[in-house]
């Protein structure tokens, strides 16, 4: 499938502005690789991928990029249950379709992430949060992402997966993080990274 065609009128470059959100907080420049296959980023233009960070205050204490293979290869792992459970909190809790119609038409980022888009805190005022986009190359795919998720909705979340599903994500960090358990305490979730 050409995602580039599909998703055209989503598709916006970042500004120099914006760039410090979803590049890397390490090296200040694009993710260069998958975290889980280690295809490079810019090897399939067509493919988008995911960009997560996690921040105790203004420092961000956690990232990654992952291909929308891999991504979806993971989501395939959780329960149905979890699904569901994921499904209805966008729904209901973010309101995907009311920040469509509200957020569409501004195709710049910090006001898709001013605010938690479940329960409408500003960024500015959570002790931790999370910061989710979808990106092909160094262009931002807008609607429903660019997010921003607080650290009490990411423990609800957390709180609505299954076993199973927390069992994937959990052996997901293990294999592709070298840090010790104790890292995670800093975490939003107190306990693993964000899943977004």
């Amino acid at each position: 499938m050409n995602w580039n065609r599909a998703i055209q009128s989503h598709l916006h470059p970042l500004d120099s502005n914006s760039q410090s959100y979803f590049h890397s907080s390490e090296t200040g420049k694009p993710f260069e690789d998958c975290i889980s296959c280690g295809l490079s980023l810019k090897e399939d233009p067509d493919l988008p991928f995911l960009v997560a960070k996690s921040f105790k205050g203004d420092e961000c204490i956690f990232e990654y990029a992952i291909c929308e293979h891999c991504r979806s290869n993971m989501a395939q792992e959780f329960s149905d249950e979890s699904q569901q459970a994921l499904a209805t909190f966008f729904t209901e809790r973010v309101r995907l379709n009311e920040r469509s119609q509200f957020l569409s038409p501004i195709n710049v980022i910090e006001p898709w992430i001013r605010h938690c888009a479940a329960c409408d805190t500003p960024r500015n005022k959570t002790k931790s949060f999370s910061l989710g986009g979808i990106l092909l190359g160094d262009t931002m795919i807008y609607d429903p992402y660019p997010l921003c998720l607080c650290g009490d909705c990411e423990e609800e979340i957390q709180s609505l997966l299954s076993y199973q599903t927390l069992r994937a994500w959990d052996d997901f960090v293990q294999t592709n993080f070298d840090c010790p358990p104790e890292y995670y305490r800093d975490l939003p979730t107190k306990r693993r990274p964000a899943l977004l």
